[in-house]
């Protein structure tokens, strides 16, 4: 027992993901040691030992990976967990901590927590699982044939279909991919997870952009993950999201040694990218400039915003913009541009220590006096008794 709990912090020391340690349901290791008395695995740590497998792991609603490690001869149980592929911004705390059950008394605590949670792809999550079970269960799996490289719980991943991005022909190379990558990318910026998994495969070639084999695989996986980054965010994935996505994964393929690490990496960046299309899904009917209207705003609450500077943003008149808008989602876009204030207002108040004037000045309000008063008009509050109600 304290050779395995000595062999789980080394391995922190080389990962620092988080690492509980049971034996026969009692925990004997938490590192690292919470600053308050909560538990992220707690909610999920039923649903990960429901299984009969020595590893298993889950994706949850919020993109956290929680994988769990088994030995049922001794009792032994290794959670690895939470992970995920980008860092954790102020705005996904909140749906975090009630994912997890974790009362708003806790806020700051969490936001410490994740801030030193290093971003790790999906395929080095199954990677760690594997090493952590060759600690518990002396036995090395190959983790990408364990779980049937599915990313989720679905059946074994036709490779063949994502390693026509990277097969290229040492002569005689004809350029055959763009109706392919087209279809491709429309699926990722409608968030068809579907229709990726069923994609055919065909034969494509690509031209040389390496001086070998591994580095072509990575230099077509940089282009891979570029373009995905931006139909991502065409579809409605948070720009932010999708650049810390898109650096995670390049980061992760230059670390790869093989040429099937960068192909298996590929499918997984795909499927990533198109479930978080699907889970920020632009409406359907809504045009391209509304979409970037929406953006604009999102990423501007602490500016003085007007339709007229929304309208510059986005090169189209304040007339036309509004009209547009209005028609579109239904209500106008002065209204929709209060409403961001104000859901950014209520983020501050229950998950920072600004006061309610430095909150007010940081929206650009016109004063303190003002922000309470329309505040209280949309959630039939005061900021401060808002404030109160989360703590």
């Amino acid at each position: 027992m304290n050779d395995m709990i000595s062999y789980l912090k080394l391995v922190y020391q080389s990962i620092y993901l988080p690492i509980h340690y049971y034996k026969e349901g009692k925990c004997l290791l938490q590192i690292p040691e919470p600053e308050e008395e909560f538990d992220f695995t707690e909610v999920f740590l039923p649903l990960l030992k429901q299984t009969e497998k020595k590893m298993h792991y889950i994706i949850s609603d919020e993109f956290l990976y929680f994988g769990i490690v088994r030995n049922f001869s001794t009792g032994e149980d290794v959670v690895l967990g939470p992970a995920g592929t980008a860092h954790i911004g102020p705005n996904e705390l909140p749906r975090i901590m009630a994912e997890c059950s974790i009362s708003a008394e806790h806020k700051d605590a969490v936001k410490n927590y994740f801030q030193i949670l290093p971003p790790v792809s999906h395929d080095r999550f199954l990677y760690l699982l594997a090493l952590i079970n060759a600690g518990l269960n002396q036995e090395v799996e190959e983790p990408f044939c364990y779980f049937g490289y599915a990313g989720d719980h679905s059946d074994t991943i036709n490779e063949k279909h994502t390693s026509m991005l990277y097969e290229a022909k040492e002569k005689e190379v004809f350029h055959n991919s763009y109706q392919y990558e087209q279809q491709l990318y429309h699926y990722v910026e409608t968030g068809n997870v579907e229709a990726i998994q069923n994609l055919p495969s065909m034969n494509i070639t690509t031209g040389t952009i390496g001086k070998n084999s591994l580095r072509q695989a990575k230099n077509l996986f940089i282009t891979l993950v570029t373009l995905l980054t931006r139909h991502g965010i065409a579809g409605g994935l948070d720009v932010e999201t999708a650049y810390q996505l898109s650096d995670t994964y390049i980061q992760e393929s230059e670390r790869a040694q093989s040429v099937d690490t960068v192909k298996r990496l590929s499918y997984t960046a795909i499927l990533d990218f198109t479930r978080r299309v699907a889970a920020n899904k632009i409406p359907l009917g809504m045009s391209p400039d509304i979409f970037q209207c929406i953006q604009f705003i999102s990423t501007h609450t602490n500016q003085p915003l007007s339709i007229e500077d929304v309208a510059e943003a986005v090169g189209l008149s304040r007339s036309y913009l509004s009209k547009k808008f209005k028609k579109e989602l239904g209500f106008n876009l002065s209204d929709f541009i209060m409403r961001r204030k104000l859901e950014e207002g209520k983020s501050l108040l229950a998950y920072s220590e600004k006061s309610i004037s430095e909150i007010s000045e940081y929206l650009c309000f016109s004063s303190q006096s003002y922000f309470q008063n329309v505040f209280k008009k949309k959630y039939h509050m005061t900021p401060y008794e808002y404030r109160k109600s989360m703590r």
